[in-house]
């Protein structure tokens, strides 16, 4: 069952978020943030962080939308994922500027990283969609973080703005901890060209990641809300996940 916690993000502005722990006495549990799509901290997120926390992880899943409250028609029990059109979703990604959403990111994992029941050396952050993107951010600016895994982040705006200035390609030479990514072959929002480039220069600057491209999928493969699901794929890229996490955190896995 989900906690709901209030920390001071950018600004000393209140950010929402909801935590969960594993079940027991699990003090120096390893942390996970979990960074939610452009829909929201929604119930695909929650299930993530539910996930993780069966998994042995602390996760807490921050609302990057408490300032302004959800931009898009939220879900319903009746349907959990309404679709939102194109110009709402630009409009949404556009509201989440990096630098603030890096600092309230950043605000989330030391609050987690103080939590009674985790191991401060131990956090790591998740993201899927534009929070990849964010997640990626993260572990190329955080030195709270040990670990991020991304699931299908863009990699490359196709315009720059004030909201967000600077390509997040560009920011991987200052990646400092392990990565691993998702992308789906099939992906019509991320073109191949994009991950062929990410992999190209992780690679001349010697970091330690892997990028993952999941044949016959699309953007969302992972949120079985979302038409793009795929079962097989997501099973496959959570068990990744997992391993990865294990290993980066020097842990023995669950």
């Amino acid at each position: 069952m989900a906690e709901e916690i209030l920390f001071a993000g950018q600004g000393g502005d209140e950010i929402r978020g909801e935590l969960f722990r594993p079940s027991g006495d699990r003090r120096d549990s390893p942390g996970v943030i979990v960074v939610h799509e452009v829909f929201g901290l929604d119930e695909f997120t929650r299930s993530v962080a539910e996930r993780m926390a069966r998994a042995g992880y602390v996760a807490l899943a921050p609302d990057l939308y408490s300032r302004t409250g959800l931009p898009g028609p939220p879900g319903t029990a009746e349907d959990p994922a309404p679709r939102w059109d194109i110009e709402t979703v630009r409009s949404a990604v556009a509201s989440l500027p990096d630098r603030r959403s890096a600092a309230d990111l950043e605000a989330a994992a030391n609050w987690l990283a103080a939590d009674r029941d985790v191991d401060g050396s131990s956090v790591a952050v998740l993201g899927f969609c534009a929070g990849g993107n964010q997640a990626f951010l993260m572990g190329c600016q955080s030195r709270r973080v040990a670990a991020v895994v991304m699931f299908y982040g863009r990699i490359v705006y196709a315009d720059l703005s004030a909201s967000k200035p600077v390509q997040p390609l560009e920011m991987a030479l200052n990646l400092s901890v392990p990565l691993l990514a998702f992308f789906g072959e099939e992906d019509r929002s991320i073109p191949i060209a994009d991950v062929d480039a990410m992999e190209r220069t992780l690679a001349q600057f010697s970091k330690d990641a892997e990028v993952i491209r999941v044949p016959g999928v699309g953007h969302g493969f992972a949120n079985p809300l979302r038409p793009g699901w795929d079962e097989v794929a997501a099973g496959a890229a959570w068990e990744r996940t997992l391993a990865f996490l294990a290993d980066s955190l020097g842990l023995s896995g669950d």
